[in-house]
C-alpha cells in the first residue's frame, strides 16, 4: 500500500466515524449536554483531518511534498 493509498483509507476511516457520531445524535442516544458537546468537537476534529489529508493529497499530486 502506497502513502496516497494509506491517505484515503484514514480519510474513509475518519469519514465513517464522523458518520457514527452524526447517527448516534440523530438517534438521540447523547447522554447530555456534556456528550453532545465533546461529539460535535471531535466531528469538528474530524472534519479538519479529512481537510489537511486532502491538501497533503493535492501537494503529493502537484509534485509539493
Amino acid at each position: 500500500m502506497n502513502t496516497i493509498e494509506l491517505l484515503k483509507k484514514i480519510k474513509l476511516n475518519l469519514k465513517e466515524t464522523k458518520s457514527a457520531i452524526a447517527e448516534k445524535m440523530v438517534e438521540g442516544r447523547e447522554t447530555d449536554f456534556n456528550s453532545y458537546q465533546k461529539d460535535v468537537g471531535i466531528a469538528q476534529g474530524l472534519d479538519n483531518a479529512c481537510s489537511i489529508i486532502d491538501e497533503t493529497l493535492n501537494k503529493l499530486d502537484d509534485g509539493d511534498v
